[in-house]
């Protein structure tokens, strides 16, 4: 389920998503609970991957959007999508609540323990993104089969271990070079099984 963070980019909500933006920063309390409704089927298993723990989860979740209410205006277009924005704010929440607490253990099965939390306590409000999650299933299975062992061991030091490309270089001693073209091509991959931009 770590995928489905990666894939729902492809959802083209970005306009959409920075009107909402802008909603929030007049202190609209109706535009923030639609971003959550957007937001939290794809936050709550990112999170969940990282910190291993629903309870833990659950809080940076509303640490996440606490964050957005307080900082909507901090958002500039011309730095990324909303999607990128918000996922990064996520993942750095959950791996500083790692640093912070000091984990030293990781579940081996969060992906059932992430597909659990979603049926049994999804965050989400709307049937519809419900069903576009559960449509996800399949797109990830494909996606998983096109990436090599490489790609996905750098595309997991990276987002879920918050490893930089030179770290990742280190570790896997290799160049950097290297590493750069690994994680383009797994992103392309992921892209490209999800229906996104043709693999270049």
């Amino acid at each position: 389920m770590w995928l489905l963070a990666i894939l729902a980019h492809q959802g083209g909500h970005h306009k959409q998503d920075a009107d909402l933006l802008k909603r929030i920063h007049r202190r609209d309390q109706k535009a923030l609970s639609l971003l959550y409704d957007r937001y939290a089927p794809i936050l709550f298993p990112l999170a969940l991957r990282v910190v291993s723990v629903r309870d833990e989860a659950e809080e940076v979740l509303q640490e996440v959007f606490l964050q957005i209410w307080e900082k909507a205006d901090t958002y500039v277009a011309e730095r990324g999508s909303v999607y990128s924005w918000v996922v990064t704010m996520c993942r750095n929440r959950s791996i500083d609540r790692i640093r912070s607490r000091n984990f030293k253990k990781k579940s081996k099965e969060v992906g059932l323990e992430a597909s659990q939390a979603l049926s049994d306590t999804n965050p989400a409000s709307n049937p519809h993104d419900l069903v576009v999650l559960k449509g996800y299933a399949e797109t990830v299975r494909t996606a998983l089969k096109s990436l090599s062992s490489l790609e996905m061991k750098i595309l997991e030091l990276s987002y879920y271990e918050g490893h930089s490309q030179s770290e990742i270089a280190t570790m896997l001693k290799m160049p950097l070079g290297t590493v750069k073209t690994k994680m383009r091509k797994g992103l392309q991959k992921l892209r490209q099984a999800a229906g996104g931009e043709e693999e270049s």
